[in-house]
């Protein structure tokens, strides 16, 4: 009898499982995403660029933004990186700049810029890059980054999201 029982229990919980599609899918997985802004892409001395798009990241909770970029010396100066969330992928209602309240807030609050910099990031030789990881919170179904290199030479540099749940 209790095998019995144990069978049309196991029988309905891989029932119910499969009608959740958790049998075919690793429903235990974590959602992510990887999207490459740019891949070795040339950034003028002293310049700011932009591809223009903005990138879904609805349905995430966190971006990680890993920026890796050419440094020949340590007293180079680094690559920043301005970051937009949006509410439309024109950037309708979009912003660089946030307010955030800790517990018990009280008094007036200005907003911080989104802009994380890699100073302090070089890898030394033989490899002559800089490299950093910035794990921000989605604010916005849309995301845009503006990376700023502060350096007087050209460089090149490679910018790739990990989206995450």
């Amino acid at each position: 009898m209790k095998i019995k029982t144990v069978w049309y229990m196991s029988v309905g919980i891989l029932m119910s499982l499969t009608l959740q599609g958790c049998v075919t899918a690793n429903c235990c997985s974590a959602k992510t995403k990887t999207v490459t802004i740019y891949n070795d892409h040339s950034i003028p001395a002293n310049t700011g660029i932009s591809t223009g798009a903005y990138t879904e990241v609805d349905g995430y909770r966190y971006v990680n933004i890993a920026v890796e970029f050419e440094q020949k010396t340590p007293d180079e100066e680094p690559v920043a990186l301005g970051v937009i969330f949006a509410h439309s992928q024109n950037g309708k209602w979009g912003s660089r700049r946030y307010f955030t309240f800790d517990q018990n807030f009280s008094g007036m609050a200005d907003p911080q810029m989104i802009t994380v910099t890699g100073k302090a990031s070089w890898h030394g030789h033989p490899h002559d890059k800089s490299s950093y990881i910035a794990r921000i919170p989605v604010m916005g179904p849309f995301l845009q980054v503006f990376p700023f290199n502060q350096h007087n030479e050209t460089r090149k540099l490679s910018i790739v999201f990990y989206l995450t749940e």
